[in-house]
């Protein structure tokens, strides 16, 4: 499905600055974060050099990249102080600086990332979180720094496919009832969690399939999933599936499910949604912030609420098609491309100015 393009801001002034993330070329959420920014950046003439920090070691080039622009963007409060601390290397360039999601739901409330992460986050121009959960959460802990903290919601980014459509590597039951769970293989993901709902599900639907593709992060984790494969034939993993071929796999899915206990804001939702497609997710602060439950989607506590969700889907078109027209409208509306390019836009200019 093509993208939508991003319209250009007028009266900018701002025409080239560094972006520092974590990952722009693996398959995780940061990067479609990265990219998607990114993207819309390029497009509004701001010339962007991208620092993939995790995925690269430093270097001179790394070091003239970031000093010879006038105004940093960073991704990931916790990578980037760890980055930064390993390496001793400390910005004099002002900076803006993005919440990576797991950063402001977890990291900061950890007494080892406490203090390093409020270093980073005091000697920022400005930092940027996706949702007002985030922001609560964030002033929390650091008091003082409610000045510099905006929201800019997240958009829905799909890269433009032209031509011929990418190369399928994972293939959902044309008749069945699919479930995916996009997902990186992580301890907060909690990808498992639903199994034994859906284990009772396939009784009353032999067609049901679940479907979890994510990056492989934690090996312990891949083990469980890869043991639930063997044993549930219904049950498979894709990993390092390219982000371009996304939208072909929601076009395939029936139901789109998020089981993290605690989320930033998941993308894989918005663009779902985006796409028409029915979301389930758990009731955490980032689901919450995109989802109004029974209207745009469903939000569940326990085992047996998600069981109760999934089975009206399965069984209620007028159901899914109710959420999904909502859905849709909502993300487009309150979600879309060219209002976080221009907060953001706004933004680097209240800074240098």
């Amino acid at each position: 499905m093509d993208e939508p393009k991003i319209m250009q801001v007028k009266q900018q002034s701002i025409k080239n600055i560094a972006f520092l993330t974590p990952y722009f070329k693996e398959g995780r959420g940061n990067a479609t974060t990265a990219r998607r920014i990114v993207t819309g950046l390029c497009e509004n003439q701001v010339h962007t050099d991208v620092v993939a920090y995790d995925e690269q070691s430093i270097s001179i080039d790394i070091v003239d990249t970031i000093e010879r622009n006038p105004l940093l963007h960073i991704l990931h409060f916790r990578r980037f102080s760890d980055w930064q601390e390993k390496n001793q290397f400390y910005l004099q360039t002002p900076y803006v600086i993005t919440s990576g999601g797991t950063d402001v739901n977890i990291d900061i409330f950890k007494e080892e990332y406490k203090e390093k992460i409020g270093k980073v986050l005091r000697n920022a121009a400005a930092i940027t979180v996706f949702s007002h959960d985030s922001k609560q959460k964030l002033l929390s802990v650091y008091k003082n720094l409610e000045s510099k903290v905006h929201v800019i919601k997240q958009s829905v980014w799909l890269p433009e496919i032209s031509g011929t459509r990418p190369k399928k590597t994972v293939y959902l039951s044309e008749d069945g009832f699919n479930i995916v769970l996009p997902a990186g293989l992580r301890v907060v993901k909690d990808v498992l969690y639903v199994l034994p709902a859906l284990i009772e599900l396939k009784q009353s639907f032999p067609k049901l399939t679940f479907t979890i593709v994510g990056s492989a992060i934690d090996h312990s984790i891949l083990k469980a999933v890869s043991d639930v494969t063997k044993t549930h034939p219904w049950v498979s993993y894709y990993e390092d599936v390219p982000f371009e071929e996304m939208s072909l796999i929601y076009e395939q899915s029936d139901v789109i499910i998020n089981s993290s206990f605690s989320e930033g804001q998941s993308s894989a939702l918005l663009e779902a949604m985006f796409l028409k497609k029915p979301v389930v997710a758990r009731n955490n602060g980032g689901n919450k912030s995109i989802i109004d439950h029974g209207r745009t989607g469903f939000l569940f506590e326990n085992l047996q609420q998600f069981y109760n969700q999934i089975r009206e889907l399965a069984l209620y078109d007028e159901l899914c098609q109710y959420v999904t027209e909502n859905a849709s409208e909502y993300v487009m509306k309150e979600h879309n491309l060219k209002n976080e390019i221009t907060s953001y836009l706004h933004l680097y200019n209240e800074v240098l100015n």
